[in-house]
């Protein structure tokens, strides 16, 4: 089994789908074991693709590549949008991603600097001893190929005065970062004390990662975009009038981006990762000078072409991505490293975001959407 389009899964059994995920992923019995647990909890309801550890996204097709995608989330409305989504998308080739660059920032602040000119200078100076003493601290990073690869000063002017900011920009491979680069600004602090003659303050990574940028790319044919009464064309305009006024109107923007969200988010949790960072980091990238909505969508010829690009500070090391929980997700989704996991993981919400704009501008909302979410809240009473 290779292929992540399988027709009517979601109306298959949970042994079923079970079966189709076991041979697609290799799951032994200690992956399926876990998954039964999770059946036996209480909340567990046989629906929209539920397995009992996750709700499962199907028709990912991602640089070539299948996948059945782990998503932890409330409303199943929003597993079936994103296996929509992914499913027009590959009508077209499937989804093309790449990061961009994808390095981390640590933040060093200073104060009471007396000479910002001289203190500049003698930080250059001494850049490379500075970027020695980091990476002493993370040396298994550096074998890797990753570690701390450059510093920046900035001048900040705040309202209790000047202060002297480092950036300290890590590539932190397959990890978040936090824990490494936060390490890294700890150990430096005492040399650039005695450097700079200042007083440390804030030494924190920021989640404003805009090193670390994915972008991914698709296209549908617009016939296939044909929802309820409304011709493709009719939605592809749509979507196009949908997406003009996100520009502009920043009511409509938020909504837009949340909708985005919705599949990056429930890919995160699954998976064991700070969905609260990348979310902050997505948000700020949107609002860096006047919010805008993240994705982009434009015709060509007889295809719809879309566009996201966002930063993606997502890990397959460290942290919660060890839990049983997301190492079995990790494992359905057999990603092999971090890059690999954030193309995919921008890739479903370039997929949210279609299904919501199409329904949107076509049959409405309420018609899918809604009736997905009434059926769950029914199961639950």
């Amino acid at each position: 089994m290779q292929s992540s389009a399988i027709a009517g899964f979601s109306k298959l059994t949970v042994e079923e789908k079970i079966k189709i995920i076991k041979e697609f992923s290799d799951l032994n019995k200690v992956d399926l074991e876990l998954i039964r647990k999770y059946q036996e909890l209480p909340d567990f309801l046989e629906l929209e693709n539920n397995i009992g550890t996750f709700k499962i996204a199907t028709n990912f097709l991602v640089n070539g590549k299948d996948y059945f995608v782990p998503m932890e989330i409330e409303e199943p409305s929003v597993v079936a949008a994103a296996s929509r989504g992914a499913k027009l998308i590959r009508a077209g080739g499937g989804f093309v991603g790449k990061y961009l660059e994808s390095k981390m920032i640590g933040e060093l602040q200073l104060l009471n600097i007396n000479n910002f000119e001289e203190t500049k200078k003698n930080i250059v100076i001494k850049k490379s001893e500075i970027l020695k003493i980091a990476n002493e601290t993370s040396k298994h990073i550096v074998e890797l190929g990753g570690g701390a690869k450059d510093l920046e000063i900035r001048e900040v002017n705040t309202e209790r005065g000047k202060n002297l900011v480092l950036f300290l920009i890590v590539d932190t491979l397959d990890a978040m970062g936090a824990n490494i680069v936060n390490t890294m600004l700890e150990s430096i602090t005492p040399f650039l004390v005695e450097l700079t003659k200042g007083k440390p303050s804030l030494r924190i990574i920021s989640n404003f990662a805009d090193r670390r940028i994915v972008s991914v790319k698709c296209k549908i044919p617009i016939e296939k975009l044909a929802l309820g009464n409304s011709s493709g064309e009719e939605v592809a305009e749509g979507i196009l009038n949908a997406c003009a006024l996100a520009k502009v109107d920043i009511y409509r923007a938020v909504t837009h981006n949340k909708g985005v969200m919705n599949g990056i988010d429930a890919v995160s949790l699954a998976t064991g990762n700070d969905w609260r960072a990348i979310e902050a980091g997505v948000h700020s990238y949107a609002g860096k000078k006047c919010y805008q909505p993240v994705t982009g969508w434009w015709k060509e010829k007889e295809f719809l072409e879309g566009k996201i690009e966002i930063p993606m500070a997502i890990a397959t090391v460290g942290g919660a991505t060890k839990s049983k929980k997301a190492t079995l997700a990790l494992k359905i989704l057999r990603v092999q490293n971090a890059r690999e996991l954030g193309i995919l993981t921008a890739s479903v919400g370039l997929a949210n975001n279609l299904s919501a704009l199409s329904a949107l501008v076509s049959e409405g909302i309420q018609a899918g959407h809604m009736r997905l979410h009434k059926e769950f809240v029914e199961l639950r009473k």
